[in-house]
C-alpha cells in the first residue's frame, strides 16, 4: 500500500513539473540558423505532444494541459514564422 502511496506522489511531482508555468522567451530572434530554428520547433512540438499525452493519461489536470500548451504557443509561433520567412517552411492546412 505504501508503495502505491509513494508512486503516486512521484507521479504528482512529475507532472506539477510539466505542467508548471515557465517565462516565455519573447526576445527577438536575431540572424536564427535554419538548422538551430528546425530544432526548436520540433522540440517546442514533442513537448506539447509530450503534454497532450501526459493529459490522455491522467498525469495532468486538463487546465495545467491548458496553461502549458498557452505558455509554449508564443515562441512555436515566432519560430514557425521565422521559418516561413526565410521559405524554409510550406504553409500547412
Amino acid at each position: 500500500m505504501t508503495e502505491w502511496a509513494i508512486l503516486a506522489a512521484v507521479v504528482a511531482l512529475v507532472a506539477a513539473y510539466i505542467a508548471w508555468p515557465r517565462a516565455v522567451d519573447l526576445e527577438p530572434l536575431s540572424h536564427p540558423d535554419f538548422d538551430e530554428l528546425r530544432g526548436e520547433r520540433e522540440d517546442l512540438l514533442q513537448e506539447l505532444r509530450e503534454i497532450d499525452d501526459d493529459a490522455a493519461a491522467g498525469l495532468i489536470t486538463p487546465e495545467d494541459r491548458a496553461t502549458a500548451r498557452r505558455e509554449l504557443g508564443p515562441r512555436l509561433r515566432r519560430v514557425t514564422e521565422e521559418l516561413r520567412s526565410q521559405g524554409r517552411l510550406a504553409d500547412r492546412p
